[in-house]
């Protein structure tokens, strides 16, 4: 399967979707020029197909008191076992909220939630007394800020037409601006059933919480409006579209915050940006792209090297070869059918 086997409604469904996953039927079906049943069908069999993973809501940690950080491995003697009491390990803690198995620079990077310094130390003691010696190298980063885009690589009318607006990126961000939003435990419930459900009904998480309808609407207004609900989107299977996703790990030189402004403007209006990353640490900011094959990853960067040369000192690489956890809040409960 790859790219070619979606006709031109499916990619629009899918350009809708990621945009707000949260967006009714009968919306998307008037979007996308379809009967409201027909989207329906379609979108139950991007989910059978396994190209929609799940539908996701972006919800920013940073609003619920939690800072976002990141460790990078180098990995050594494993075995399967190893591998998998690892794999085990980090997908049972809640703390962690990503994981990227890479080709490249790094081979495992992990993401993690924490309040404070104490946590950080405390988080990462605990892996370390469990798998140091499995681990050759390590860095650390703080995530200052995350800027989220809409994939529109697969739009029907990428390279076809001079009309580029649908290229305009969606973005949803979320870091270090944002103070932590008052919540409450109501709050919280509703966050972790919409966390990997962006499009579960109002009904379904009043019957599971036993929260009025009415209630639950307004909350959710009320946390986007607080922007602890930044956007909705989904979690794609790249592979099974013919592309995989690359990160480039960007140091800077010469920079100032107008330059760096600049720089972001540009790579956001590349149809293959997936996302931005500021970060505190050994390099100041990542970039994820969605590409055919590292041929085409290396072909962007090196354009965007040579156009901001004045500031790009260098980078290093990684191939994702999967990311098996993706989580936006902790104690996120599991998809609900």
């Amino acid at each position: 399967m790859g790219l070619e086997s979606l006709d031109l409604k499916n990619r629009k469904i899918l350009f809708e979707l990621d945009k707000n996953s949260r967006t009714p039927l009968s919306k998307l079906a008037k979007k996308v020029g379809l009967s409201k049943e027909v989207v329906f069908h379609r979108v139950n069999n991007l989910i059978t197909d396994g190209i929609i993973l799940r539908f996701q809501t972006v919800i920013s940690s940073y609003g619920l008191g939690y800072q976002a950080n990141k460790l990078y491995f180098r990995l050594q003697n494993m075995d399967t076992k190893i591998r998998k009491q690892l794999h085990d390990y980090l997908m049972k803690d809640d703390r962690v909220f990503w994981i990227g198995y890479c080709q490249g620079r790094w081979d495992l990077i992990i993401a993690f939630w924490a309040r404070n310094v104490r946590e950080i130390g405390e988080f990462e003691d605990e892996l370390l007394n469990k798998f140091s010696n499995y681990i050759q190298e390590r860095e650390f980063t703080i995530s200052r800020a995350s800027l989220q885009y809409n994939r529109r690589w697969f739009h029907p009318d990428v390279g076809k037409t001079t009309d580029t607006d649908f290229l305009e990126p969606v973005e949803m961000t979320f870091g270090e601006e944002l103070e932590p939003a008052k919540v409450d435990e109501t709050d919280l419930e509703i966050l972790r059933y919409l966390a990997n459900n962006a499009r579960i009904k109002l009904k379904d998480i009043s019957r599971l919480t036993k929260i009025s309808i009415p209630v639950i609407k307004y909350r959710i207004k009320q946390l986007e409006k607080k922007k602890v609900i930044i956007g909705y989107k989904y979690a794609l299977n790249t592979h099974k579209l013919g592309y995989q996703t690359c990160k480039a790990c960007i140091s800077l030189k010469n920079i100032t915050i107008k330059k760096k402004a600049t720089l972001i403007e540009y790579c956001k209006l590349k149809p293959e940006t997936q996302n931005i990353v500021l970060t505190v640490g050994p390099w100041d900011m990542e970039i994820a792209f969605d590409v055919k094959n590292f041929e085409e990853y290396y072909k962007l960067m090196n354009e965007i090297q040579e156009k901001f040369s004045d500031v790009i000192r260098n980078y290093d690489s990684v191939l994702y070869a999967s990311e098996p956890k993706q989580s936006f809040i902790p104690g996120a409960y599991p998809i609900t059918k």
